[in-house]
């Protein structure tokens, strides 16, 4: 066995070779990428969709019960002054968009008996008209990220005493 045979065999690979196989890499890495940044830009969208919607809901689940079981309800300065009676007590709840927790978002407050809650986030806008007597339109828009969603419902009041609705 000669000498010149065994390293005759092993050639090894050119640069040509590396390079060639660097940049097929590289492409298929940059398709690869772009699937996984796109996936990620949809997720975030469906989320932030889904935030906006829960937060509608939920806002105008609540505030739709509460005109509804409502003996009286004024909208004055920005805020839904709901009262209703049960059967020991008559309260009055407030319903106003307030920055309380300083996250830089408008949340839905409820305030009952003195004590403020959140009721849902990222709300920009909440307004209130009597459309008729006892018919009330509730009117929300909220925003997350850059998605915008609005909501709107009639709402009837069911315990209103007819004409002690200023």
């Amino acid at each position: 066995m000669k000498m010149s045979n065994i390293f005759s065999v092993d050639k090894g690979l050119t640069l040509l070779e590396i390079i060639l196989s660097l940049v097929i890499l590289g492409i298929i890495a940059g398709i690869v990428l772009q699937f996984f940044v796109s996936q990620y830009r949809l997720v975030q969208n469906v989320a932030a969709s889904s935030e906006i919607n829960y937060s509608l809901l939920r806002a105008g689940e609540v505030l739709t019960s509460a005109v509804n079981v409502s003996e009286r309800v004024v909208w004055q300065n920005n805020t839904l002054i709901v009262t209703y009676k049960t059967v020991q007590n008559k309260y009055t709840d407030y319903y106003y968009l307030a920055d309380k927790d300083f996250d830089g978002k408008l949340d839905l407050y409820r305030e009952h008996l003195g004590v403020p809650n959140p009721i849902a986030s990222a709300l920009i806008n909440f307004d209130c008209r009597e459309v008729s007597p006892g018919l009330w339109a509730i009117k929300l828009e909220a925003c997350y990220g850059k998605q915008n969603a609005e909501w709107e419902r009639y709402v009837r009041q069911k315990c209103q005493r007819w004409g002690q609705n200023p």
